[in-house]
């Protein structure tokens, strides 16, 4: 009896231990609240996280679970509510998974096909058809000049065709390529994780600026050439990650 009280016990202490190292976690990255409890900390983050709200219910019922193996502890080391072993193991593993995210090159296109201010328009329609892309970082010199995507010429040729007869054969990317690109884009590290991805994201949607793209370069500098690309949609193939995990 000894024995099973001492197993009961170690389960007790290892689910408070995973949970409490998941609520460190949250305090650390929601900056939104001025709360500390964990299922508002919760709640937050699961609006700007998709690994967070893929066990959002689940981490619900756990706060439920501590509560009751921690208000119903009567000394220390004796509990009288016990977590079963599949439990502490399932939030063991939750609590590895957001301690270590997936790499944000998990869910970035790659390699990435640029475009210089030179291109003819006519190579670069033959990549969207072989490549299946629709965004096109631009180089210049080694610097990130902008971005070029499928709408931009459509809506180039579109006033183009407004004005009479399109003849692309000499049409080059700084022709269509407005000197003012409406598009944002972000630059990350080749380390960056997709929690780094998703925060920034919102980080522009919080002031209500719309970021196309994510370019990842080795040091997260414009100055180089990129390793990777994530646009919003990218983003929804986060949740194919988490479901393996």
């Amino acid at each position: 009896m000894e024995k099973e009280t001492k197993t009961n016990d170690e389960l007790s202490e290892r689910f408070e231990a995973a949970f409490n190292r998941i609520h460190n976690r949250l305090k650390a990255t929601v900056k939104q609240s001025d709360s500390d409890a964990f299922v508002e900390l919760l709640h937050i983050s699961a609006r700007n996280h998709a690994s967070v709200r893929a066990h959002l219910d689940e981490l619900k019922q756990y706060a439920k679970l501590r509560n009751a193996i921690v208000h119903q502890k009567t000394e220390a080391n004796y509990y009288i509510a016990e977590p079963h072993q599949e439990i502490v193991e399932r939030i063991e593993q939750i609590d590895k998974m957001l301690s270590e995210p997936a790499e944000a090159m998990s869910i970035a296109s790659s390699p990435v096909h640029i475009v210089e201010l030179d291109t003819p328009l006519v190579q670069v329609l033959e990549m969207i058809r072989d490549d299946k892309m629709n965004e096109y970082p631009v180089y210049e010199k080694g610097k990130c000049q902008g971005l070029l995507t499928g709408k931009e010429i459509l809506k180039w040729m579109a006033n183009t065709h407004a004005n009479g007869k399109i003849d692309i054969a000499s049409v080059q990317v700084k022709d269509i390529l407005p000197e003012k690109n409406e598009y944002i884009i972000a630059f990350v590290k080749r380390d960056a994780n997709i929690f780094d991805i998703e925060f920034t994201f919102e980080e522009h949607q919080s002031r209500n600026k719309k970021l196309e793209a994510i370019l990842i370069t080795p040091d997260g500098s414009s100055d180089e050439l990129p390793v990777g690309i994530i646009t919003s949609w990218d983003l929804t193939k986060n949740n194919d990650i988490i479901l393996e995990q």
